[in-house]
């Protein structure tokens, strides 16, 4: 199999609810980079921690993979997102009105035929491959964990039971240290990526989401506008950040 490349596309939008933007989106297609985060505290703190995960991740990752010519390896990834909490902890400590501040953030590493993938919170990644419509990702949330204990045998279960929806186990800056989830992933030409806030898998149930990908007279970035629009429609609560990533191949024009 031949070289894969990548057409990226990628929004980010208030939504209806809120009056401000607390996400953060970037992508580099030629270094392989695509990066979302979904900032939380008071004031312009969320904003503050999720602009800060995202630049100082690419700037990070760019560099690597500028300063050598072999690819960012798991472990220089796993040192970057060290180094990337301990920014947004230590500044959160500094200033005052940035305390408790925090963040969620999933990204990846394109590669030539596969994708290396972190994330840490409730922000998600799934791919479509022939069709089928996956999460890759598995929520950081208390509804998760107490899923995961055995607790309760069924999310819906949980959330029967009173447990809240969006109650976060883990987030960038709020502890010195936290734990990303790191996988990797052989890819197709032909599948595609999404990265998403919970602004948009709050508002839209999986199904939704991948009829809408499914769409083959939009192109990508029509696509993206697509799932915000559906979202606001089915209510906007939340910011909604939308990244999608078409794996094709090299001579294909």
């Amino acid at each position: 199999m031949g070289a894969l490349k990548f057409d990226v596309a990628m929004r980010t939008d208030r939504g209806v609810v809120r009056e401000a933007n607390q996400d953060a989106v970037a992508g580099e297609p030629e270094a392989g980079l695509v990066v979302l985060a979904d900032g939380m505290g008071g004031a312009n703190a969320g904003e503050v921690a999720s602009g800060l995960a995202v630049d100082l991740l690419m700037k990070q990752l760019v560099a690597m993979r500028e300063s050598t010519a072999q690819s960012v390896t798991r472990d220089e990834l796993l040192e970057a997102l060290h180094s990337v909490n301990s920014a947004i902890h230590d500044l959160a400590q500094q200033v005052p009105e940035y305390h408790g501040m925090g963040t969620t953030l999933v990204m990846g590493l394109l590669r030539e035929d596969h994708l290396i993938y972190a994330h840490v919170g409730d922000s998600r990644l799934y791919r479509m491959h022939q069709g089928e419509f996956q999460a890759l990702t598995c929520d950081h949330t208390l509804l998760q964990e107490l899923v995961d204990l055995g607790e309760f045998s069924s999310l819906d279960e949980a959330l029967d039971a009173g447990v809240p929806k969006n109650v976060l186990s883990r987030a960038f800056g709020v502890e010195k240290a936290v734990e990303a989830d790191i996988a990797e992933l052989a890819l197709s030409a032909g599948d595609l990526l999404l990265l998403c806030s919970d602004g948009l898998t709050n508002m839209l149930a999986d199904n939704e989401i991948a009829g809408i990908l499914h769409a083959k007279d939009m192109d990508l970035m029509a696509r993206v506008d697509a799932l915000i629009a559906a979202a606001c429609e089915n209510g906007g609560a939340d910011n909604i950040s939308v990244i999608l990533v078409r794996v094709i191949n090299s001579d294909e024009t």
